[in-house]
């Protein structure tokens, strides 16, 4: 028992030190920006030496992907929690996604490193983070077909792909935008909502 409560320590104090890197690198990036802000000062800032911060990130840029770690995590939860309440799925599934583009709505500058980091990884296999978000993906337009809420003739995959081509499309979009003509979540739900209404259980097209 006392093992396991040191292991248990020991995992909380690793993701707290986490959290502190993560802290301390957004505050450093929102005041002077992520290409002027140094990993010797994301380290002052946290009080951790750099090869702590090296343990948990191979690059200053690597702390955005903690925090789609983070948003898979969420998603992953919240997406289990609509599956076991049934009823109708879409709607309630699609606002869960929706509304992790918040983050990007609150600092435009900062989530252009977001978005830069989320496609340098969306195709890599080797990334657990982007894996697990095409496993949700997937599991999540079976859920649909199963409950008839999408046609049942296109493979999950390539449905999922489809919806997160849109999904981070419109993201990346409104991010190079001068002045983007549209708000970004009500334009995802409205794009993502037309897919899915063109892969409703009565349409007809190519396999």
């Amino acid at each position: 028992m006392t093992a396991e409560l040191d292991v248990s320590r020991r995992e909380r104090k690793k993701e707290e030190t986490k959290e502190r890197i993560l802290e301390a690198a957004f505050a450093l990036f929102r005041k002077r920006g992520v290409g002027a802000t140094t990993v010797e000062e994301i380290c002052e800032k946290a009080d951790v030496a750099k090869g702590t911060f090296f343990n948990y990130f191979p690059r200053k840029e690597a702390v955005f992907g903690y925090l789609s770690e983070t948003w898979v995590a969420e998603a992953e939860r919240k997406v289990a929690e609509i599956l076991a309440k049934g009823g109708s799925l879409w709607p309630k599934l699609r606002d869960v996604f929706v509304e992790f583009a918040s983050f990007y709505e609150e600092d435009r500058e900062l989530s252009k490193h977001m978005a830069a980091e989320w496609s340098r990884c969306m195709h890599d296999p080797a990334d657990t983070v982007c894996r697990r978000w095409d496993e949700l993906g997937a599991r999540v337009t079976r859920q649909l077909q199963v409950k008839g809420e999408l046609r049942d003739d296109v493979a999950p995959d390539r449905v999922h792909h489809v919806l997160a081509d849109v999904y981070h499309g419109t993201i990346v979009m409104w991010l190079e935008l001068p002045e983007p003509p549209f708000k970004l979540k009500d334009e995802i739900r409205k794009r993502l909502t037309l897919v899915i209404d063109g892969l409703a259980p009565s349409a007809k097209g190519d396999k």
